[in-house]
């Protein structure tokens, strides 16, 4: 039917298959137009329909425009987009909130330098981007020390030349080295390796074989360098990364936590390193000198030694200590350690039974070193050392570090017990041996 027409509904009306009324031809043919506005009929009544239900229109599909479909596919883009960063950042913030469930997670806080100033941003991040950015910090300065010396026979004669290897950090941009003493000793030639490729002769400044540091020099300008830390706030457990050339392997990083803090270890059958920071970061022949460097890319040790056929015993002299070294051999070319003047033990339960000692804890003195700075404030053997500048000492090796961190001259007071009666005595530093 076309839009002209006017379906006017009778009894005889015909109902089609799909419920509609089929209008009777001839009332089509035969319709009055004089009613009717643009060539609709306007009908004068509602027709009756009866025994029938005028049908519901039925439902016909719209059809959207192009850029209805342009808006929806943006859309469900954007949704997508918006949903992934939200997920992410919800995601992110479980994980880093609960680092027992997601160890490999966790979170650390590290300062690092800005620029070439003083100053310094702090960053919370996880503890392996801390890592990877202190190995980039760190790793330009670390350099690779190769050696010739002269090797002797049994008898003192020379037999020739051998070649060895070891590590050591840039401390200054015109070419100031720290390394070990054992690196270095007896060399005859040292060639200095950088991460970049460049090599330098090398000329050692001054060593200390007490603390086992060396200063190397080499002729460069705007040379990479390291930061220093402080190694006395170090504390045990704490995450630490070895960097170094073992067995040649250059630029190899192993990561341990400090184990220890202010070891008194034997190096030697003659020399004992005071102070020393233990790790279990991994160390092998060829880490000597090289850094133990905390997770803001500050050096807080030099790598030195390893117990042998044992694992995860290493040692690392203190940075603060091996910035001693450096200082006194830049100005005096040498290094002055100074002492108490005495030789002793932990005091223990059997060496106070053994002795009658009074004191439950502290150091109890053997023997008095003759024409020292003991001797002449008064302290005699026997005598149990409880403090010293109202610091608590309760081993040998924690009087040992504390006397270390003095000078030649200083001036100390030393409160020991001698028979169940405190005495305070004031003792003035002298040189080491």
């Amino acid at each position: 039917m076309t839009s002209k027409h006017l379906l006017q509904v009778r009894r005889h009306d015909m109902i089609d298959e799909n419920g509609f009324i089929k209008p009777d031809p001839e009332e089509t043919q035969n319709l009055d137009t004089s009613n009717t506005v643009e060539g609709y009929v306007t009908p004068e009544a509602s027709p009756t329909v009866q025994a029938y239900n005028t049908p519901s229109p039925q439902p016909q599909p719209v059809r959207r425009s192009s850029s209805g479909r342009v808006l929806l596919v943006w859309g469900l883009i954007i949704g997508l987009l918006l949903g992934s960063v939200l997920g992410g950042i919800l995601g992110n913030y479980v994980v880093m909130s609960n680092p027992g469930t997601f160890p490999w997670a966790r979170t650390v806080s590290a300062t690092y330098p800005v620029g070439t100033s003083s100053s310094s941003t702090t960053i919370v991040t996880s503890e392996e981007q801390a890592i990877e950015n202190a190995v980039k910090i760190v790793s330009p300065a670390v350099v690779q020390i190769n050696i010739t010396s002269v090797s002797q026979n049994p008898f003192g004669f020379s037999s020739g030349t051998q070649e060895g290897l070891g590590s050591g950090f840039i401390i200054t941009s015109d070419g100031y080295i720290l390394t070990n003493n054992h690196v270095v000793e007896g060399a005859t030639k040292i060639t200095v390796m950088l991460k970049d490729g460049r090599e330098f002769s090398g000329q050692v400044v001054g060593t200390d074989t007490t603390s086992d540091v060396a200063v190397v020099k080499i002729k460069g300008t705007n040379l990479p360098t390291v930061q220093l830390g402080d190694s006395s706030a170090l504390t045990v457990g704490q995450k630490v990364i070895a960097i170094g050339n073992p067995y040649g392997l250059s630029q190899t990083v192993t990561t341990g936590i400090i184990s220890a803090l202010e070891r008194n270890v034997q190096a030697s059958a003659t020399e004992n390193l005071v102070g020393v920071v233990q790790t279990d970061a991994a160390i092998n022949p060829g880490n000597s000198g090289g850094p133990l460097v905390d997770l803001s890319g500050r050096v807080v040790g030099m790598n030195t030694m390893i117990y042998q056929n044992a694992q995860g015993l290493g040692f690392s002299v203190s940075i603060n200590t091996a910035k001693k070294v450096y200082d006194a051999i830049l100005k005096n070319g040498k290094i002055t350690w100074p002492a108490l003047g005495i030789q002793g033990a932990t005091l223990t339960t059997s060496i106070a039974q053994q002795y009658n000692v009074k004191a439950s804890q502290g150091v109890y003195i053997v023997q008095i070193t003759s024409g020292s700075g003991a001797e002449a404030a008064g302290l005699k053997a026997g005598d149990v050392i409880t403090t010293i500048d109202d610091k608590s000492m309760t081993t040998i090796d924690g009087i040992l570090s504390y006397i270390r961190s003095k000078n030649v001259g200083d001036t100390v007071q030393v409160v020991a017990d001698r028979g169940g009666t405190t005495k305070t005595f004031s003792v003035v530093l002298k040189a080491l041996g």
